[in-house]
C-alpha cells in the first residue's frame, strides 16, 4: 500500500501536467506562478522537474529514428507521446500520471538513450528554467505596464518630495524619491519615512508601516498608520479620512493616528481643526473643533471621544537630519511658535536673543508682528514650523545674531569691530543667507526683509522688497547711499512665494560684493544659478529685521538661514541633497537563489549596489 499522503500525489500529478503545458506552452498564468513557486521551495518537485525534462530531451533527441503508428496516438510509443503532444497540445492531459511514471522508470533503464541525451538534458532544463522565469518576469511586466498605462489616464496630484530608508509593498513597490502619486493610487510603506507634497502645498510625512490612499487631489484616506500633516493657510479644503473620523477644514499643523481596530487619535500642533466623528458606517455624528495642544481619541466599537494633551513627540514632523554649525549652518529660524505674537519668542539657533519690536502700527490690531499658522511653501520644500507676519504698516520687528565673543558666528572667525558693534563681516570670508518671502499686494509702498548694523533706519545695510528708497522691487541700501542711481531690479514684483539666496563676499577695506540669486535654479549646484542683482559697498551686519510701511499689504517671511556655504542656506530643500536619504529596498532573486533575500542600496534610479558586502558598509549614515 502507498503510504504517500494524498495531498503530495496530487500535487505531484498537477506538478506533471504543469510541466507537460509548460513544454506544449499551453500553461496558464496562474500555474506558472504555482510551478516557479514549488520549484523555489520543494526539493520533491525540483527532483521531478528534473526527471520530467530528462524525459522531454530524450524524446526530442530519440524522435527522428522512432517509429510512427500512422498518426494515431500510442502511448507505448515515446516518439507518438512527443509528436501527439507537440501537434495536439491539449492531449498531454489526457496521459495519466501512473503512466508518465512507468514511462519514466522505462527510459532510466534505456542507459543508451539517456548517455546520448545528458547534454542536451542540462541545456535544454537551464533554458526552460530561464524561460519559465522570463515568462514570468513578461507576466509581471505586462500587468504592470496595465497598471501603469490605467494609472497614467489618472491626474498626478503629490509628489513623494522625500524619502528615508523607504521599503514599499504591493503595487507601491516601484515607487521612490521623485514619483508622482495620482487619484486613486494606494500606498503600502512597510518601512521608513516618506514626505508627500500635494499640488495645495498640504505635506504628509507618513511613518511606517502605513496604509494610505491618494482619494482626490485635496482628499486622502489612511487606514492604518501614523502620520504629521503641514497645510498652509491656502489649503483648508484639504480633508483626511479614517474609519471613525473625518478631518477637515484645516489650515494647521497636526499628527494623525488610525489602528487596525479602527481607534483614531488627532493632535493638534498648531492651529485649529474640526473633525466629524463617524460611525460604523461612515455617517458623522458629531463635529469635533481642537486648537493647538489639544488631542482626542476616538473608539471606533463606541464611538467615544477622550480628549487630552497633545503629544508632538509622538509624530515625526520632519526628516530633517541633525544639523548646526558643523554643517555650515549658522543661524536657523522657522518660526516654530504659536500662533500669537513674533515679539519675545526665542527659538532656532544662532541669535543672541528673541524678536523684538522696533514699530508696531498703533492703529492696527494687537500683534500686527505675529506668528501664523503653517508656513510660506515652494516645490520641494519641506515646511517645518509657521511663518512670520506683519499686517500693519508701521511695522518692524529684528532679532539679533550671536556675534558676541565666544559665539557661533565668532567661533566661525566672521566678527569684526565696525562702528562699536561686532558683526558679522570679517575681511576674505562669505556668508549666505537665505528666506522666503511673500507679499499680498504688489506695489504698494515699502516692505522688505533688512540686514542692520544696530538699528535705526539709517543702519540699513541692505533691504530685499519694495519701494525702500523711492524705488520699486529691488535690493537697496541706505547705509550705502543706494538710490535711484544705483538700484538693481529684482524683477518683476509678484505676490507668490519667492525663495531669495544672498552671498556676501566680504572684501579688503570693506569693499564687499553682494550677489543675490532669485527664485534659483538649483539648489544644490551653485555654479547653474543665476544672480538676479549685484550690489557693491559695506555690508557687515549684525541682525535681520522684516519692515512694511505704509499701503494695505501683508508681508510674510518664513525659514530664515545664515552659513557659510550654498549647500547650508538650500540643501535640505527640494530633491537635493540632505532631502534624499539612502533607501533601502529588498529583492528576490531568481531560482537556483531564491530561498536567500539580496540587500541592496538604491542610491539614485538606476544605480544598485547588489552585493551585501558593500552594502553593509555603505548603510551607516
Amino acid at each position: 500500500m502507498n503510504s504517500e499522503p494524498r495531498d503530495s500525489k496530487q500535487t505531484r500529478h498537477r506538478a506533471i501536467r504543469a510541466f507537460g503545458d509548460l513544454c506544449n506552452e499551453t500553461i496558464r498564468p496562474e500555474e506558472l506562478a504555482w510551478i516557479e513557486s514549488l520549484l523555489c521551495s520543494d526539493p520533491g518537485v525540483q527532483a521531478l522537474y528534473v526527471d520530467y525534462m530528462a524525459m522531454h530531451a530524450s524524446l526530442h533527441a530519440e524522435s527522428a529514428s522512432l517509429p510512427q503508428a500512422g498518426g494515431e496516438l500510442c502511448l507505448e510509443n515515446a516518439a507518438c507521446i512527443e509528436s501527439a503532444t507537440s501537434q495536439h497540445p491539449r492531449a498531454a492531459k489526457r496521459i495519466g500520471a501512473d503512466k508518465i511514471s512507468s514511462l519514466f522508470s522505462s527510459f532510466r533503464a534505456n542507459a543508451f538513450m539517456l548517455a546520448a541525451s545528458l547534454t542536451g538534458i542540462a541545456l535544454l532544463s537551464s533554458l526552460l528554467t530561464y524561460g519559465l522565469l522570463s515568462r514570468s518576469n513578461s507576466i509581471d511586466q505586462i500587468a504592470a505596464r496595465s497598471d501603469s498605462s490605467e494609472t497614467s489616464k489618472r491626474p498626478a496630484v503629490a509628489t513623494i518630495t522625500g524619502t528615508h530608508n523607504c521599503l514599499w509593498g504591493g503595487a507601491a513597490e516601484s515607487l521612490g524619491y521623485g514619483s508622482e502619486l495620482v487619484v486613486g493610487q494606494q500606498l503600502e510603506l512597510r518601512r521608513g519615512l516618506a514626505e508627500l507634497t500635494f499640488e495645495n502645498g498640504a505635506t504628509v510625512l507618513l511613518e511606517s508601516p502605513a496604509s494610505f490612499v491618494v482619494s482626490a487631489a485635496h482628499e486622502v484616506n489612511l487606514r492604518e498608520g501614523r502620520l504629521a500633516v503641514v497645510v498652509p493657510q491656502g489649503s483648508r479644503s484639504f480633508r483626511i479620512h479614517t474609519r471613525s473620523l473625518d478631518v477637515f477644514d484645516v489650515g494647521t499643523e497636526f499628527g494623525l493616528l488610525a489602528k487596525q481596530s479602527g481607534a483614531t487619535e488627532v493632535h493638534v500642533f498648531n492651529g485649529l481643526i474640526k473633525a466629524d466623528v463617524l460611525d460604523s458606517s461612515g455617517r458623522p455624528l458629531r463635529r469635533l473643533e481642537l486648537g493647538a495642544s489639544e488631542a482626542a481619541r476616538v473608539n471606533a466599537v463606541s464611538t467615544t471621544v477622550y480628549e487630552f494633551p497633545a503629544n508632538e513627540a509622538a509624530f515625526v514632523r520632519n526628516m530633517r537630519p541633525t544639523f548646526g554649525p558643523s554643517d555650515k549652518l549658522l543661524a536657523y529660524e522657522s518660526f516654530d511658535y504659536p500662533a500669537g505674537p513674533l515679539s519675545a519668542q526665542n527659538g532656532g539657533y544662532g541669535w543672541a536673543g528673541p524678536w523684538f519690536d522696533i514699530a508696531a502700527d498703533p492703529s492696527a490690531a494687537p500683534n500686527s508682528n505675529s506668528v501664523d499658522p503653517g508656513s510660506l511653501t515652494i516645490k520641494g520644500l519641506l515646511p517645518l514650523g509657521n511663518r512670520g507676519v506683519q499686517t500693519g504698516q508701521q511695522n518692524r520687528i529684528r532679532r539679533s545674531l550671536a556675534t558676541s565673543v565666544g559665539g557661533v558666528f565668532d567661533a566661525a572667525g566672521l566678527v569684526e569691530n565696525q562702528d562699536g558693534v561686532r558683526a558679522v563681516g570679517r575681511d576674505g570670508n562669505q556668508i549666505y543667507l537665505s528666506f522666503l518671502q511673500k507679499v499680498s499686494k504688489v506695489n504698494d509702498e515699502f516692505y522688505g526683509v533688512e540686514l542692520h548694523r544696530g538699528d535705526g533706519n539709517a543702519n540699513r545695510v541692505l533691504s530685499i522688497g519694495n519701494g525702500a528708497e523711492g524705488t520699486n522691487y529691488g535690493a537697496t541700501s541706505i547705509y550705502n547711499q543706494y538710490g535711484l542711481e544705483n538700484f538693481p531690479s529684482l524683477g518683476k514684483e509678484n505676490a507668490e512665494v519667492n525663495l531669495f539666496v544672498i552671498k556676501i563676499s566680504f572684501g579688503i577695506d570693506n569693499l564687499d560684493v553682494v550677489e543675490i540669486y532669485r527664485n534659483p535654479s538649483s539648489l544644490k549646484d551653485e555654479k547653474a544659478c543665476q544672480v538676479t542683482a549685484v550690489l557693491k559697498g559695506n555690508f557687515a551686519f549684525d541682525r535681520i529685521s522684516m519692515s512694511s510701511f505704509h499701503g494695505t499689504k501683508i508681508h510674510e517671511v518664513d525659514e530664515i538661514r545664515v552659513g557659510t556655504h550654498f549647500l547650508a542656506v538650500t540643501g535640505r530643500w527640494g530633491g537635493e541633497r540632505g532631502r534624499l536619504l539612502p533607501r533601502i529596498t529588498y529583492h528576490r532573486k531568481p531560482m537556483a537563489e531564491s530561498s536567500r533575500l539580496a540587500i541592496s542600496l538604491a542610491l539614485a534610479p538606476g544605480k544598485v549596489v547588489p552585493h551585501y558586502g558593500q552594502v553593509k558598509r555603505l548603510l551607516i549614515f
